[in-house]
């Protein structure tokens, strides 16, 4: 009968922990380190008086990289976005993985606004932005129409920039759909999501170069807004 020495399984163990640490997938690094620590444990067990203390400590840390391998796991899986998110990834930010795009979304709320429901009223700070993803919404200032803002278009981006009270109102002319997000819970998750932050940065200057536009010019296109976007 042949029988193992126990350091076999030691040097097994450490030859795992040496692949987990060559390579560069986190996900193989955390299931070459379980596997490590769970074979390491026989060469404890088998010694004249068992090692509990290098045990517990081996079955720790096993522990503790298959939970975080399991984390991975479940952050890798694919994500499927509803047609409403896969509308809003669409307006602004095709480039984003669609994980991100969800958790843009968990720090905002849908809304949605019925005809004649202000997003934004004369006088009232603004404290929340809003991006459309289907409907219509009219600024006016006081009785003249300044134009319409739709699919696309942020509503208080350039109070965002300013932080003055709003001069204009923006109301629901259609059923309107939308993202809302307060603007310190924004500015909070942004300061700490540069990529998000960039791309975002870069659909409200598009907004609002578009809203500058279209108010030098003097016309009325559908995507518009001044004070209101």
């Amino acid at each position: 009968m042949i029988l193992i020495s126990s350091d076999y399984f030691l040097h097994a163990g450490n030859i795992l922990l040496l692949i987990a640490y060559s390579v560069r997938d986190i996900l193989w690094l955390r299931l070459f380190a379980v596997a490590a620590a769970l074979i390491a444990v026989p060469y404890f067990a088998l010694q004249p008086a068992p090692l509990w203390v290098p045990i517990g400590w081996s079955c720790l840390f096993a522990t503790i990289n298959a939970l975080q391998s399991w984390r991975l796991f479940i952050e890798r899986r694919p994500i499927q976005l509803t047609p409403e998110e896969q509308e809003f990834r669409r307006l602004v930010f095709p480039h984003l993985a669609p994980r991100r795009v969800l958790q843009v979304l968990s720090i905002g709320t849908w809304v949605t606004a019925e005809p004649g429901e202000p997003l934004i009223e004369t006088g009232k700070p603004v404290e929340a932005i809003s991006l459309i993803v289907r409907g219509k919404v009219r600024v006016t200032d006081e009785e003249r129409v300044l134009g319409d803002l739709t699919a696309g278009n942020l509503v208080g981006s350039a109070l965002l920039l300013s932080g003055i009270p709003a001069r204009v109102d923006a109301r629901a002319i259609e059923p309107v759909r939308a993202v809302r997000w307060e603007i310190r819970t924004l500015e909070r998750y942004l300061s700490s999501n540069l990529e998000t932050r960039v791309l975002l940065q870069k659909h409200l200057a598009l907004d609002l170069a578009g809203k500058l536009i279209s108010h030098t010019s003097g016309s009325d296109p559908q995507n518009f807004g001044q004070s209101a976007g």
